[in-house]
């Protein structure tokens, strides 16, 4: 009888040491974790890059035969106008501004001789300006004239411009997209970078966040059970990814880490 007893009390002992573990550990996991389920919504796919700031027209001064700079009209940061003198080179031949802008670089100073195809001085139209973005084959297979552009500067957190892409060519060894801004300020300047993001399609489906995949599987609680869930992804748009052909039910709980 004090066997049976004794075993009674074991057996209580356990079970409430069994759900002791099972609550201590969802409260840590809750600590951890957040709990999201799958939802329907649009995901949309995306070519992530880093753009630079580039002027639509510039104009440099170079020379085909060595000479000497015998007067600078202009220093750098001078704002020009067309027409302007800019600079007078040993054969008394006198360069002019071919349009409004900005004197951006001077490499020569008077009575400084300038080598053939350099470049002695370099003019912009800091009012014209574009996005340049180098991508990877991947993307540049996909990136359309036309297609949504977004773009944000670090300096300028939670102001995101919309623009099109202008035109998709190769340069060189790469890839690149001309992203065209209507609404670019005034203090985006020539050179500066931007994050961009180009918009290559779009498709409703079953989303989940992105940041709780690990190698193509899913932490869900299901019916009180931890477990792990294989998973396809599909778009991805850098929040969320689209989850197809998986057993991934409505009712799932998905464990998100809590940064």
């Amino acid at each position: 009888m004090k066997r049976l007893k004794v075993l009674a009390i074991l057996s209580v002992v356990v079970i409430v040491l069994v759900v002791a573990g099972s609550f201590i550990q969802r409260v840590v996991q809750n600590k951890q974790f957040s709990r999201v389920r799958p939802k329907t919504g649009e995901v949309t796919e995306a070519v992530y890059g880093l753009g630079k700031v580039k002027s639509n027209r510039r104009y440099e001064v170079k020379l085909g035969v060595i000479s000497t700079v015998r007067e600078l009209y202009v220093n750098e940061g001078d704002v020009v106008k067309a027409g302007q003198n800019l600079v007078r080179i040993d054969s008394n031949v006198i360069f002019k501004a071919p349009f409004d802008g900005t004197v951006t670089m001077i490499n020569n100073f008077e009575g400084e001789t300038a080598l053939p195809q350099s470049v002695i001085l370099r003019m912009e139209d800091l009012k014209d300006r574009f996005i340049e973005l180098s991508v990877e084959q991947e993307g540049a297979l996909r990136i359309q004239k036309d297609q949504t552009a977004r773009v944000s500067f670090e300096s300028l957190r939670g102001e995101v411009l919309t623009g099109k892409v202008k035109a998709i060519f190769p340069k060189g060894d790469e890839f690149i997209a001309d992203i065209e801004i209507n609404n670019l300020g005034a203090s985006i300047l020539p050179g500066m970078t931007a994050d961009v993001s180009i918009e290559i399609g779009k498709i409703q489906g079953t989303l989940v966040p992105l940041k709780a995949l690990r190698n193509g599987t899913l932490t869900v609680d299901r019916d009180g059970r931890i477990q792990k869930v294989k998973v396809e992804v599909g778009l991805v748009d850098g929040l969320s990814a689209e989850i197809k052909n998986s057993d991934l039910k409505p009712t799932d709980e998905i464990l998100v880490p809590k940064e």
